[in-house]
């Protein structure tokens, strides 16, 4: 199975990406003593597609499959990986829902969470990065990293709800 023919059906950008990560993940691995295969390849490059913010289960059904299929174990063993190495970040709603999202070469960003509709907000703040910074020089902390989690109601959903309250009024 050549990877570089299935990979060719992804956009420029995730085929540069890919080809940038994938030789930094196989180090990660190799000083891991974990496997360097195809299916991790396959994950990596379906992650590295998403411009979501999913959950396992919908990777893990997206490669059930297909030429591309890989196992559920492997998907959820890979993304822990993918973890621990920097590749996703992982970001827990209310439920306590594992979702991820891939953050190679992206921008470290915070995000907001409509507890009615689910719709996760990204957000860049300066002004927080410093404060964690300097809380961590304070008490001479060594940051690995961060996640901020803002829980609420998105516009949309206050809109609906002010219009359901102004609609029930006499």
């Amino acid at each position: 199975m050549n990877h570089m023919g299935e990979e060719q059906d992804f956009e420029k950008e995730v085929r540069e990406s890919v080809a940038e990560a994938w030789p930094l993940f196989v180090a990660f691995l190799k000083n891991k003593q974990a496997r360097v295969t195809q299916a991790r390849r396959i994950v990596l490059t379906q992650v590295f597609s998403r411009h979501d913010h999913f959950c396992a289960d919908d990777l893990a059904t997206q490669l059930s499959s297909g030429p591309n299929h890989v196992s559920r174990g492997t998907v959820y063993r890979t993304l822990a990986l993918m973890e621990e190495a920097g590749f996703v970040r992982v970001i827990r709603d209310t439920d306590v829902h594992a979702h991820y999202e891939h953050t190679f070469n992206h921008p470290k960003h915070e995000h907001m969470i409509c507890d009615v509709c689910g719709e996760f907000i990204e957000f860049m703040e300066e002004g927080i990065v410093q404060h964690i910074a300097d809380a961590c020089k304070k008490h001479n902390f060594k940051e690995r990293t961060h996640r901020i989690v803002v829980f609420g109601v998105c516009q949309k959903c206050c809109a609906i709800e002010k219009e359901a309250t102004e609609e029930s009024l006499p």
